[in-house]
């Protein structure tokens, strides 16, 4: 991997985990609603470059865009509650590490099993097993209830929405790449997150109106703490904006996607220090568990 590369998804890494920490400590749909609107903000010259592209959008893509940023609000709305009602440093991992698992089930129910090695299925059970070890406060105590606690329960709905959103973003890409031939396909790359990121704010929109708790927490916001939620969007994007730079500098851009999993224990490390969340043994195992599985998925 080139210095340049390394640099970017260094960069990247950390500001991934630094604007979980920023929602973190306002953790709610509408902070991530004034973050996709800064978002927005940020990306509407792009979507303006491209204004005349999008009379070649088919119409199966628009339905495509309108369902992905349906679950990017499902992941934003999981990802805030299960920030809410429990540690960063146990929802945070199991927030990156629970889509692999989810997408690669779906492989096999859809007949593609064939398609992982012998070596990803290795790092997939090796974070099944991290996952295990994440909520576990004490291995002299192990209780149901650990896993039934709120903060999972809504980290699996966050990863439910980020395995749709990636596995809708998939097909998407691939039939856009298809309809824009003459365009780059970094270029191609970004036009969508812009479709992505206004479809995104829509639905979060839509969350946060028709959630009286969530108006409440908009107004309280608005007056303090909306520079840091913009802030945050401008983050999220910028960040995402780096991996795919980055991509343009190594051989094989599985390099990157193991990489990235550097902001795993960076998290949870943040959450410990910063948020002064317990580390408890079993969770510090499971973190380590659970980035040595993603590192083996991400180079199968």
């Amino acid at each position: 991997m080139s210095p340049t590369a390394l640099t970017l998804i260094t960069i990247s890494v950390v500001a991934h985990a630094g604007w979980n920490l920023f929602s973190k400590r306002q953790p709610s749909a509408a902070f991530f609603l004034v973050a996709v609107l800064a978002s927005m903000a940020l990306l509407t010259p792009l979507l303006w470059y491209n204004r005349t592209v999008l009379a070649w959008v088919p119409t199966s893509i628009w339905g495509l865009v309108f369902i992905t940023g349906l679950f990017q609000a499902i992941y934003l709305s999981g990802l805030a509650g299960a920030y809410r009602h429990g540690d960063m440093s146990l929802a945070y991992p199991l927030l990156r590490a629970l889509p692999v698992l989810l997408i690669a089930g779906i492989s096999f129910v859809l007949g593609r099993g064939d398609q992982i090695t012998q070596l990803g299925l290795l790092g997939m059970i090796t974070v099944a097993i991290g996952c295990l070890l994440l909520p576990i406060k004490s291995f002299r105590h192990i209780q149901l209830n650990d896993y039934l606690a709120l903060c999972c329960l809504l980290a699996l709905i966050a990863a439910l929405g980020t395995t749709g959103y990636t596995l809708v973003d998939d097909e998407a890409l691939r039939r856009l790449r298809q309809a824009l031939t003459w365009m780059p396909t970094t270029q191609i790359t970004l036009f969508y997150v812009a479709l992505q990121t206004f479809s995104t704010g829509l639905w979060v929109a839509i969350f946060v109106l028709l959630w009286p708790s969530e108006r409440q927490r908009l107004r309280i916001l608005w007056h303090r703490g909306r520079r840091q939620a913009a802030l945050t969007g401008l983050v999220i994007t910028s960040a995402y904006g780096l991996v795919l730079a980055s991509m343009a500098y190594v051989t094989n851009v599985s390099y990157v996607a193991a990489f990235r999993q550097l902001s795993i224990p960076l998290g949870a490390l943040l959450g410990i220090l910063f948020l002064k969340e317990p580390p408890y043994r079993p969770k510090i195992i499971g973190i380590g568990v659970v980035f040595i599985g993603l590192i083996l998925v991400a180079l199968y």
